[in-house]
């Protein structure tokens, strides 16, 4: 009588849909990689901060969610480089922004870390930077090499809206 489609365990995780990108800070982080929906709704699987560290501001967003390849998907800036909204080059200059996360493989299911670099790249775009409400909001891609098999990861349709602590 009150089911919902989250009632409905036979959903395959390639069949989940994308949440909308907002800019109310909902806490959510989610994209396609390798064309299978990747989801993180809540502060249990999203953390993000903006933190003066060593010297200038850090900025760092996270989803954390197991899956049979990715167990981490993140964002941030290296090197102090601005956050202001605007497009911007996930590339592996410093200071700049970069793209990556954890991926597990290896004989025994290790974590790898795996960021974006001068051959796999990708763009960040900040729709919204909001200090006195602390918000940010988003959209991203970018590819990473798997360290384990040496392929490229696509991670794609990303999007985020999320809270920040200072």
């Amino acid at each position: 009588m009150a089911c919902n489609k989250d009632d409905d365990t036979n959903i395959k995780p390639e069949e989940e849909v994308l949440p909308p990108a907002t800019q109310t800070g909902i806490v959510m982080l989610a994209c396609k990689v390798n064309g299978v929906p990747y989801i993180c709704k809540g502060y249990d699987q999203v953390v993000s901060y903006y933190q003066w560290v060593n010297g200038g501001y850090g900025f760092v967003i996270a989803g954390l969610k197991e899956t049979n390849l990715t167990w981490s998907v993140e964002l941030g800036n290296r090197g102090h480089a601005p956050m202001q909204t605007g497009t911007h080059s996930l590339n592996g200059t410093n200071p700049g922004y970069f793209g990556g996360g954890y991926i597990i493989g290896g004989p025994d299911n290790y974590l790898e870390g795996s960021v974006t670099n001068s051959t796999y790249t990708g763009e960040m775009t900040i729709t919204k930077f909001d200090l006195t409400n602390e918000i940010v909001s988003g959209t991203f891609w970018f590819d990473i090499q798997n360290p384990w098999t040496g392929e490229k990861i696509e991670v794609r349709e990303g999007r985020f809206d999320t809270h920040f602590s200072q």
